[in-house]
């Protein structure tokens, strides 16, 4: 509702002010980053013909909280609510989200720790991809990713890690819901063996389930493989895995595939202003475009970071997936054709640290997405579109 919208507004502001107020006291009993943000979108809708622009006011408050309890026990917490009000938009002008981070490192004994992480997002008419999460339909929606991973270093050289993860996808609309809610349920087991101080050689096992709504796109599928980490130099780091996945279909008539899958990554620093880091993989993932049960997808990515000067930081990111779907796989081939979705991201930010708590912020945002699915009549299944986003901005941390 648009009242408990404006509510939490104004709440977020009597809470920063209350913030400033407390700073100027010299008493920090929590963290508070206060983000202000005007930006320029030359397609709010997301069309592909006729884009409609508009100006936005973006207002962000985020809280942090790190405990550390006997030298055992961490604890992190991150709530960042943000309200966006779009002039031009109807018939909603307004977009409430909420994303919460929590982090818990507990070590038991030198040998037994145990990490906990879970990440919580709560958005209105989502982004493409928001924040690590990616979200194709347009409509309101709660994502939730819990992470557990309790590890055993029982040699000095030796650690095994047993992991597990579960994901949630809700979507408010009943006709989205009905196709596109899906449940993940993930659990493996790594071996990690350092054989000199540069290398660090692993050994993967992994079960993955996956259950949807409505029709039967689930599936489950293993993962056998392997990897290695090395240090090539003080500042030059890469790792790099893969194996080989099966994947068996809920659905009988459409039987079972398999592939290999990898990923690499590496991280450079040239110097102690920059910071490069870049990769790529391929892999079978669950579907996220409805009849598909499956997607063969490819992705790379890069991000650059510079201080310019002491005051002055760029940041540079860009990233390339491609998705490519096969009726074959499908829960009813009569809708689709074979076909393929490419997303290109493409980020810059500069930032300028005027003192210890204030920085001014200008930022470029540009996505290109392509769909080349088409239905049963030829048309294309989903609309392409690009957009181009330009901000400024004002950060203060308390």
């Amino acid at each position: 509702m648009k009242w408990t919208k404006w509510l939490l507004a104004t709440l977020m502001v009597l809470v920063a002010v209350q913030g400033v107020a407390t700073a100027r006291e010299g008493a920090k009993p929590y963290q508070i980053l206060n983000r202000l943000r005007l930006e320029w979108d030359d397609n709010i809708y997301q069309e592909k013909d006729d884009p409609t622009d508009s100006w936005k006011i973006i207002k962000e408050v985020e809280f942090r909280v790190n405990l550390n309890l006997r030298d055992q026990t961490f604890i992190s917490l991150r709530y960042r609510p943000s309200l966006a009000y779009t002039a031009d938009r109807e018939p909603d002008k307004t977009d409430f989200n909420h994303d919460v981070d929590l982090v818990i490192n507990q070590e038991f004994t030198p040998r037994v720790t145990l990490s906990v992480v879970d990440t919580f997002r709560r958005g209105e008419l989502p982004e493409l991809e928001n924040k690590g999460v990616q979200i194709r339909e347009e409509d309101d929606f709660i994502y939730n990713s819990l992470n557990g991973t309790l590890g055993y270093q029982f040699r000095p050289q030796t650690r095994l890690e047993v992991a597990g993860r579960y994901i949630l996808l809700r979507y408010d609309e009943d006709i989205v819901a009905d196709t596109e809610d899906y449940d993940l349920y993930v659990g493996g087991i790594t071996l990690r063996h350092q054989f000199i101080p540069e290398t660090v050689v692993l050994l993967d096992l992994r079960m993955e389930g996956v259950e949807y709504e409505g029709p039967d796109r689930g599936s489950k599928r293993l993962f056998v493989g392997g990897g290695v980490e090395q240090v090539f130099s003080p500042n030059f780091l890469g790792s790099a895995r893969g194996g080989y996945q099966g994947k068996e279909f809920n659905e009988e008539a459409l039987g079972d595939t398999s592939s290999p899958y990898g990923d690499i990554s590496l991280t450079f620093l040239p110097s102690p202003a920059t910071r490069i880091t870049a990769g790529a993989g391929y892999s079978m993932f669950e579907a996220d475009v409805y009849p598909f049960a499956n997607q063969d997808r490819t992705l790379g990515f890069v991000s650059i970071a510079y201080d310019v000067t002491a005051r002055i930081s760029a940041y540079l990111t860009g990233s390339y997936s491609q998705g490519d779907y096969s009726a074959d796989q499908s829960v009813d081939p009569t809708l689709v054709t074979d076909g393929d979705e490419d997303t290109l991201l493409v980020s810059a930010r500069l930032t300028y640290q005027i003192n210890r708590i204030n920085w001014v912020e200008a930022g470029w945002q540009y996505t290109d997405f392509s769909s080349n699915i088409k239905n049963a009549a030829g048309d294309k299944y989903r609309v392409s579109y690009d957009r181009n986003r330009i901000s400024i901005g004002w950060k203060i941390q308390l």
